[in-house]
């Protein structure tokens, strides 16, 4: 290669700055292949560090990389919650009225209504008698067969009963819960009138008739717990599925018997108990000078009272849910 030379070597310039780029060039390539090694290298030990810890490794393979990026198609789901609450909306409407038709039936079977009675209704039956007993002013402790009641009132039960529902209205105005003031002031109302204005005698009466007639007002109590808000605890811990079946068989045990006395007083347990004494129907008669048809016709009356209540209640649920049941309609329809 021609070209000029060093005067003082005799080194020809141009092969010298030939044989420099070529090695400027070799020296980059080399370097360029060390750091990709250890880059390769770095990622081969993340990977078996990866592997041994059961983790998801932090970078994108070669070969992965390398793949052309592939359109995956929008897939359409149903959103969890609207599924959530349609079905919600569908119990709301199914629930009460199968409870309440599956506890008629059960009424009308002998030997299941004897087990229904013994494991799921006398129990409300006797917190009946219990809870009208308090709310009359009278200490009583309910059990499984029978609810000893005081002879006398007690003081404090009457304080109890109203410090507590006085809490609760307390509770329900600090906390903005109105249904709570507005229940803890009914009830308070009645206590002031079973504690006020009856009295010994015609306490005694009511928490008597109370048996049946709680049973009644709390089975449908019970019934309502269904409709809670979803955060509310009987939901999230499926307890109001079990309230629901106790309240339908305690208020269908009571309410189909006193309902059929109209037309049939032989239906009417009158009578003794053995280790009991006489039956509430009797005592209400024969102690308390109650008459047959009185005793029909306030039972009767406390009955429908709590279906107006409940049909109220399942109305106002069918109200609040019509939007959900016209969307999932029309979805179903679509």
């Amino acid at each position: 290669m021609e070209g000029p030379e060093c005067p003082a070597c005799g080194v020809i310039y141009l092969r010298a700055e030939v044989r420099a780029a070529a090695r400027q060039a070799e020296e980059r390539e080399l370097a360029t292949q060390d750091a990709a090694w250890r880059e390769a290298e770095d990622r081969r030990l993340a990977l078996r560090e990866a592997l041994e810890t059961h983790a998801a490794p932090t970078f994108v393979p070669p070969l992965v990389e390398a793949m052309p990026e592939r359109v995956t198609p929008d897939l359409a789901f149903d959103d969890s919650e609207a599924a959530d609450a349609t079905f919600e909306a569908k119990l709301r409407v199914c629930v009460l009225p199968a409870a309440l038709v599956l506890a008629w039936l059960a009424v009308h079977s002998p030997g299941f209504h004897a087990l229904s009675r013994i494991f799921l209704t006398m129990p409300v039956h006797e917190l009946g008698h219990a809870v009208s007993a308090w709310f009359c002013g009278f200490s009583a402790m309910p059990s499984l067969w029978i609810t000893p009641v005081s002879e006398e009132r007690s003081p404090f039960m009457v304080v109890l009963v109203a410090g507590l529902l006085g809490t609760l209205v307390y509770q329900g105005w600090k906390r903005r819960r109105w249904t709570w003031v507005g229940v803890g002031t009914v009830l308070l109302a009645v206590q002031a009138v079973g504690t006020l204005a009856l009295d010994l005698e015609q306490g005694q009466a009511m928490f008597t008739f109370g048996g049946d007639a709680g049973k009644m007002v709390l089975g449908a109590a019970l019934m309502t717990t269904f409709y809670v808000s979803p955060d509310h605890y009987l939901r999230r811990h499926a307890l109001r599925w079990g309230f629901v079946v106790i309240g339908a068989a305690a208020f269908m045990d009571g309410f189909e018997m006193w309902w059929a006395a109209r037309t049939d007083v032989d239906r009417i347990p009158f009578g003794l108990i053995e280790g009991v004494g006489l039956s509430d129907p009797s005592r209400l008669v024969e102690t308390y000078g109650w008459n047959v048809s009185r005793v029909i016709h306030r039972y009767v009356m406390v009955g429908v009272s709590c279906l107006v209540a409940l049909g109220a209640l399942y109305l106002g649920a069918l109200w609040r849910v019509r939007d959900v049941l016209r969307g999932s309609g029309g979805t179903g329809a679509a």
